[in-house]
């Protein structure tokens, strides 16, 4: 029942990730919403010489409109308003017109034209060759005459009607069973023996045709066969088929067909893509190989070319702004694939991202992955799902892949399918596995995840179990099958609840904020830089939990390798009463809880501080009961009173300290919102003389943020300015008792 299974996750061919970055992708769908907006004329729409008698008549404008509410243009405002409203005054003659219209009125929030949709629907449903036809569930171009039994057809006019009836049931209006069943035998029954699809029956098969049966199928999968997919073998073996065809064949520049439709066959693979789930077409990264061509091929301008015939300027611009926005669009879940039964509810995340999409507005997308794969690809979501119902093995790699996924920010969420039993064990030996050090521990009753504080209250929740490291979870169990409704896209009644669990689970991992791209990483690649200095940094250990979030110090050595050609050699574990100690100008505490320094430790803690080392700690999470015990025993050593510093100093400005950036600006989470109200620079607080600090720490987190990664209810700064502010605290601990009391001097 896996479908895909075969489909193959050979090494990936990756894109120059340089080009294709979040910043780049943005420029470039700024650029063309700037372009489409410019070629509208006074009267609100695109049309040119068009006859409003024409089939296609307002084609071109619905294209418009569609691609700018794909780019997230409000439609409340003006310009757009004026536009939707030109085109729900127009008289349609043909599908694509119908089905474009109907596509872009479906997403338009808040359901404004929901009557003119109905209208559309049903057109688009009267539009399709019946069952009793020679060849049902097809489109010409315009209605078939009544009466008639066949004629002419399709399959690109097919994929446009067929896009316009599935937004407006995705927008809650009514499609009967009928119509899915007929759509589908229509795409099955021109399937080629490749595996793909011509332009009709028994054609060439080519790379824009084989996306719209893809995209097509994967529609008729959702609607009618998701809950009951043995009802459809043929289907699922059809869409493995042409996976396989677009892993064979698939280039940004449309396989076996005319260059012509290009960009018409990039939106095509889009849909396809984010329908199927998988980010590779077997070792071919389709999005950022599309992206790499189309922000190569786009002109200063904002448009992309024509490229003949039919496809103008305006088109092609419209189908690549579409493929760049929705491809982009964040990722809700990673699904993994790893054992048999990792698919036994085929449609399971899709559901879950529909439901999420629709309820918070958001456009969002989901992944297939697999442990065998580049870490990169489970960091692009914020939550690795895992769905089984037998008992999962992992030889120590795989652990070791997952431990570092968690490691790095990321949550694993496992759902034991059908309430299994044998699946609960597997995650537990597996919890045991990668995270020795901590327990596995059910959630209480008051979590976050059940009382509202995420989103929605959950009244008489599944037990859930969870690891945690003390500043936020790792791991996350439902002994519960929610998967059963997702995949049934049961969103009433019992259901429901369902739903609003996996909702929670997604907004609690990226703390209720909005991310706005996939391609926004908290991965920093290396650069090439020449070194210019080196700061060994001891991380304190003492009887506690001294060890918070490891992985941050990887990430911020990177970003200091990048920004201030300095190499960061952290060394962890370093005890003040050792006598390695000695060998650092520079040491970091922190931690989630109260502790006690022994004797011996707090004498070698002032005998670093005396030779002239700096105490750098921040409170992990933002704990107050490690800031409080730290800040006791640091005014017991030091027989003195800690100090904030003030906005003019040289810590917070940069200024005097080589590479330090202005600290101007720092943001804070959503959790520390009223730790920053008012403030400039970030709150940190020093020991120290007139010649030096010896002692910076902050009261908010800095160690989760590290990770660049959402941790729900953190205390502290975002990743950016966390970075930043270490930056700072570094380079200035790295200086010399000279240099620093030249500092102080103000010299």
């Amino acid at each position: 029942m896996a479908i895909i299974a075969g489909l193959g996750y050979g090494a990936p061919s990756r894109a120059d990730d340089s080009i294709v970055t979040d910043q780049n992708v943005d420029a470039a769908i700024q650029r063309a919403v700037a372009w489409i907006k410019s070629q509208r004329n006074e009267e609100g729409h695109w049309q040119r010489l068009d006859n409003p008698k024409d089939r296609d008549w307002a084609g071109n404008s619905g294209l418009a409109v569609l691609s700018l509410l794909y780019a997230d243009e409000d439609p409340r405002e003006e310009f757009l308003a004026r536009s939707l409203e030109w085109l729900m005054l127009q008289k349609l003659n043909g599908t694509y017109a119908y089905g474009t219209r109907a596509h872009a009125l479906a997403i338009v929030p808040g359901g404004a034209y929901k009557s003119l949709l109905e209208a559309d629907l049903q057109w688009l449903l009267k539009a399709v060759w019946p069952r009793e036809s020679e060849h049902p569930g097809c489109y010409n171009y315009t209605p078939p005459r009544e009466g008639r039994k066949k004629g002419r057809w399709d399959n690109s006019v097919s994929q446009y009607g067929v896009l316009g009836v599935w937004m407006a049931a995705e927008a809650g209006l009514k499609v009967p069973d009928w119509y899915w069943e007929i759509v589908g035998e229509h795409w099955l029954s021109c399937q080629n023996h490749d595996g793909g699809w011509g332009y009709k029956e028994n054609e060439k098969s080519t790379g824009s045709m084989t996306a719209a049966g893809l995209a097509s199928l994967f529609v008729v999968l959702d609607q009618r066969y998701a809950a009951r997919p043995k009802e459809a073998p043929g289907l699922l073996s059809a869409l493995e088929a042409a996976l396989n065809w677009l892993g064979r064949e698939y280039t940004p520049e449309n396989p076996g067909g005319q260059s012509t439709w290009k960009f018409y066959y990039l939106y095509g693979v889009e849909r396809a893509g984010r329908a199927s789930g998988y980010k590779y077409f077997r070792d071919k990264d389709w999005f950022r190989e599309g992206a790499t061509f189309l922000l190569d091929t786009q002109k200063p301008d904002g448009q992309w070319r024509s490229t003949g015939g039919q496809m103008n300027e305006l088109r092609n611009t419209t189908f690549a702004l579409m493929f760049l926005c929705h491809g982009r669009a964040p990722l809700l879940f990673n699904k993994l694939q790893h054992q048999a039964d990792w698919n036994n509810r085929l449609r399971d995340v899709a559901g879950l991202t529909r439901y999420v999409g629709h309820t918070f507005e958001r456009l969002l997308n989901w992944q297939i992955v697999r442990l065998e794969g580049p870490i990169e690809d489970l960091m692009d979501a914020p939550v690795l799902y895992m769905y089984g119902e037998s008992t999962w093995e992992f030889n120590e790699v795989e652990v070791q892949k997952v431990r570092e996924y968690c490691q790095r920010g990321g949550l694993l969420f496992a759902v034991a399918g059908k309430d299994s039993d044998k699946f609960r064990r597997a995650f537990e030996k597996l919890a045991k596995q990668a995270f020795p050090e901590f327990a596995l521990r059910p959630l209480p009753d008051e979590h976050p995840l059940f009382t509202g504080e995420v989103s929605f209250p959950i009244d008489n929740p599944p037990v859930m179990l969870e690891v945690n490291n003390g500043v936020r979870t790792l791991m996350l169990f439902s002994t519960r099958d929610l998967a059963e409704a997702w995949n049934k896209y049961a969103v009433r009644g019992k259901g429901e609840l369902d739903f609003q669990i996996g909702s929670n689970v997604y907004l609690y991992a990226t703390d209720k904020t909005t991310i706005r791209s996939r391609l926004q990483t908290p991965y920093i690649a290396l650069r090439e830089t020449e070194i210019e200095r080196t700061i060994n940094l001891a991380r304190v250990k003492y009887d506690g939990k001294w060890d918070v979030e490891p992985y941050g110090w990887t990430r911020l050595a990177r970003y200091m390798h990048n920004e201030t050609a300095t190499r960061l050699l952290v060394t962890s574990g370093v005890t003040f009463d050792s006598a390695a100690i000695k060998d650092f100008r520079a040491a970091y505490i922190t931690g989630t809880e109260s502790f006690e320094f022994t004797t011996d430790e707090m004498k070698g803690l002032r005998r670093f501080l005396n030779g002239g080392g700096t105490l750098l700690a921040d409170a992990a999470g933002g704990s107050r009961e490690f800031i409080k015990a730290l800040d006791e025993q640091l005014r017991e050593i030091l027989r003195d009173e800690p100090r904030v510093l003030p906005p003019d100093s040289f810590l917070l400005t940069g200024v005097g300290v080589e590479d330090a950036v202005d600290l101007a600006g720092t943001s804070y989470r959503r959790a520390a919102h009223s730790e920053g109200a008012g403030r400039k620079y970030p709150r940190l607080k020093t020991f120290g003389s007139r010649r030096r600090f010896s002692v910076i720490y902050t009261p908010l987190d800095l160690s989760a943020s590290l990770l660049g990664t959402q941790v729900f209810s953190l205390a502290g700064y975002e990743p950016e300015s966390t970075l930043r502010i270490l930056r700072n605290l570094l380079l200035y601990a790295e200086l010399s008792s000279a240099e620093k009391a030249a500092l102080h001097r103000g010299e």
